[in-house]
């Protein structure tokens, strides 16, 4: 029977008469939530009958603060039907302290945050600690871990308080007090119960009563000794707060604990590496979250790590619940989700599954995009996203703030994007995408900037959705555009193969004819077989120059070249640079396409090598370096040459290679301004075992390890002018 309508009828009794009842005693709002204890908003509240079933101790408060008569009291009571409910009359109890009990279970890779929170609680008196972070971290586990570390140091007790279900300020003083024995429902009377006292308070899942917060600093003002330790999912924004943000685990700790779950659980240890790998790409999967990290080992217990894996799509859904001794919200990671998620605000609650179509990081810009178009509410919501501990901050790309979703955070939320939230994200990160690429793919051919070669490689997974959306919503001219400007990036970072995949989403014949021209190109760039490379690039190159683009048509002599160069057709290749060096030198402003005013050099560079002209090749690169250096540009030679190693390598050139990375040796502190990068030093070291030379391989290795900062250039041309006389000796030159 729907009781709503009697209870609405009764809410509406006890509001009028207790508003009668305060303007009898010529008390404004303010004065009667003073003299009850109670703050302003709790009382308009109840006056207006928004709060229809106030708790026993805030009727009684505001009794004694209104000074009623036995028969007033009744009166007040009888308007709310609980005239003879025992609890109204304050009966005289013994209350049961609620002392905090160790974690059940031991707790894995806690140590570093357990001796930070210690040394912020012992400090300073009056202390107020918060620890925060995502459902499912940990919080109340490290929280009952500092607890039991320092219940010697509080004689006069520690107490533990759930605040799980309260949701009103005044209450929460009242559940604290209960914890404490006192029958307290004020901040006073709560101060006064435990004065004198060195108490720990431990005031568990706090984030739905944030604004209990003041009440707080109020208690601790008047118990200077009494310490605060709360976990909320957001902090509590008062000024004497100390927050410590409790992180996901690190990888070697998530591992030791699914091993130590699935011990618990009965299972056997993982087996092989086959298994071992299993584990670790599960808790990978769960990023460090100790409640998904448990939840995958249960299930794993039951079905075996390298089946669990199979299904490792559903964390948010996983076969097994957690343990029955968790509340109810923390046994599944969509219930640890969800209740964080209900307490967001309409914009974050928009903002956040759109956000979760990007599996990795994401920058504001991408965050504008992604939230049109409500962009203008874009950095609120994503603000409040990351208060609320839904969102984390990434590692940061140079000067650049980047953030991300957890795993199972993202997983959780993918699930409930509506089809026409991602239809509106995905155009908004197409647009971001494609106008992205234009700008990285002038600032690379044009000024050669290596920050943009790095930023691709940072976003390139939320390039690739843009390009995605932009060949399904068939606009391919915009989708080659973005290939092609993104191409030379993608290359020099090693990601060829992904390369070709993008090519293979596109079909020449649905492109213009400058559209076929710039796939052509990239198609070229990325394609590692001579005889295909040269007939790609030459295509390309006869398509540009015939509608008149020198820029690409450059581009694509440079790689006709180079495929000719692979196929020993030296006159062809030789023939094909000078094609390209016309364009350059008669047909564009190299200040603006420094990519192949640099390349024309290296190519003949390439060519010299080939025909066994060492000297010469190092000449024809330091002269593409020299270039680079005149126009202004940031472009490295040294990261082509090194780059160029690597195809050396793969077809068994070893002793070219050797002389690439010498050059490139060379030129990095000339022409970068710092040390030689790790980078090449891991080259190095992968050459060096390519010519077997153990000792050498493992001395770049480590150089690899420390980014070269401890080594000269005199000694690493030395180094590598070694590698070249080891080459030449495995290659027979003597």
């Amino acid at each position: 029977m729907n009781d709503s309508p009697e209870r609405a009828r009764k809410t509406s009794g006890f509001a009028a008469m207790l508003r009668d009842l305060r303007e009898a005693r010529s008390l404004t709002q303010q004065e009667l939530a003073a003299a009850a204890g109670l703050s302003v908003d709790a009382v308009s509240a109840l006056e207006r009958g928004r709060r229809t079933q106030p708790q026993p101790h805030t009727v009684r408060s505001l009794a004694s603060a209104l000074q009623l008569r036995d028969t007033d009291r009744m009166a007040l009571l009888s308007a709310l039907g609980r005239g003879g409910d025992e609890a109204l009359e304050m009966p005289l109890r013994t209350l049961t302290t609620r002392s905090p009990s160790p974690p059940a279970v031991p707790v894995v890779g806690r140590d570093d945050e357990v001796a930070e929170i210690v040394a912020a609680l012992r400090g300073t008196p009056g202390r107020l600690v918060t620890l925060t972070g995502p459902g499912g971290v940990g919080k109340t586990t490290v929280a009952l871990v500092v607890a039991d570390v320092v219940a010697a140091g509080h004689p006069g007790g520690v107490y533990f308080a759930d605040l799980t279900d309260v949701t009103d300020p005044d209450d929460a003083v009242a559940v604290m007090a209960r914890a404490a024995g006192s029958h307290a429902d004020t901040v006073t009377g709560l101060a006064a119960h435990l004065a004198g006292t060195s108490a720990l308070l431990v005031l568990d899942n706090l984030e739905r009563v944030t604004a209990c917060g003041p009440h707080l600093i109020e208690l601790l003002t008047a118990s200077p000794d009494t310490v605060v330790l709360a976990t909320s999912r957001v902090p509590l924004r008062v000024r004497r707060e100390r927050e410590v943000r409790i992180a996901p685990l690190g990888r070697a700790a998530a591992v030791r604990l699914f091993g130590e779950r699935l011990a618990a659980a009965g299972a056997p240890p993982p087996a092989g590496s086959a298994d071992e790998g299993a584990v670790a790409e599960l808790c990978g999967r769960a990023d460090g979250l100790p409640l998904a990290v448990e939840l995958l080992a249960a299930a794993a217990a039951r079905l075996g790590p390298r089946a669990l894996l199979e299904r490792g799509d559903h964390l948010a859904d996983l076969p097994v619940a957690g343990p029955r001794d968790l509340p109810a919200r923390q046994r599944t990671m969509a219930a640890a989700i969800e209740w964080s998620s209900r307490m967001l605000g309409p914009e974050a609650r928009r903002l956040l599954p759109r956000l979760a179509m990007i599996p990795g990081s994401f920058s504001l810009n991408i965050v504008d995009a992604i939230a049109a178009p409500h962009a203008a509410g874009a950095m609120g919501a994503l603000a409040e996203l990351t208060e609320h501990s839904l969102v984390t901050r990434g590692d940061d790309a140079g000067l650049v703030a980047r953030f991300r979703l957890l795993e199972p955070v993202r997983r959780y939320a993918l699930e409930t994007l509506e089809p026409s939230d991602r239809e509106q994200a995905r155009r908004g990160v197409a647009q971001w995408a494609l106008r992205a690429a234009r700008e990285h793919g002038v600032r690379i051919r044009g000024r050669g900037d290596m920050t943009a070669v790095e930023q691709v490689e940072v976003d390139r997974h939320v390039l690739r959705l843009g390009f995605d959306r932009l060949v399904d919503a068939g606009r391919h001219d915009d989708a080659a555009e973005l290939l092609w400007s993104v191409w030379l990036p993608l290359w020099m970072t090693g990601h060829t193969h992904e390369g070709l995949a993008w090519t293979d989403r596109l079909h020449e014949n649905v492109l213009s004819e400058r559209g076929r021209a710039r796939w052509l190109v990239a198609r070229a760039g990325f394609n590692r077989v001579a005889a295909d490379l040269f007939a790609t690039a030459e295509r390309a190159m006869r398509l540009a120059e015939r509608i008149d683009d020198a820029s690409l048509a450059a581009e694509a002599a440079i790689f006709a070249s180079a495929a000719a160069l692979r196929l020993e057709d030296f006159d062809r290749s030789g023939a094909l640079l000078a094609r390209a060096e016309v364009h350059v030198k008669e047909r564009l402003d190299v200040e603006h396409d420094v990519w192949a005013a640099v390349h024309v050099p290296i190519g003949c560079g390439d060519g010299a090598l080939l025909r066994g002209d060492r000297s010469a090749a190092a000449q024809h690169w330091r002269t593409a370096a020299s270039t680079a250096q005149e126009l202004g540009s940031g472009f490295s030679v040294a990261a082509v040459l090194v780059e160029c190693t690597h195809a050396a390598r793969g077809e068994g050139r070893l002793d070219d290679a050797a002389v690439m990375l010498a050059v490139a040796g060379e030129l990095a502190p000339r022409q970068d301004g710092h040390r030689p990068q790790a980078h090449l030093a891991g080259v190095a070291s992968a050459l060096a075992a390519d010519l077997g030379d153990v000792a050498s391989a493992q001395w770049w290795e480590g150089v690899a390890r420390s980014g070269a900062a401890s080594l000269d250039a005199d000694e690493l041309g030395e180094r590598l002018r070694e590698l070249v006389r080891r080459a030449d000796a495995v290659a027979g030159r003597g």
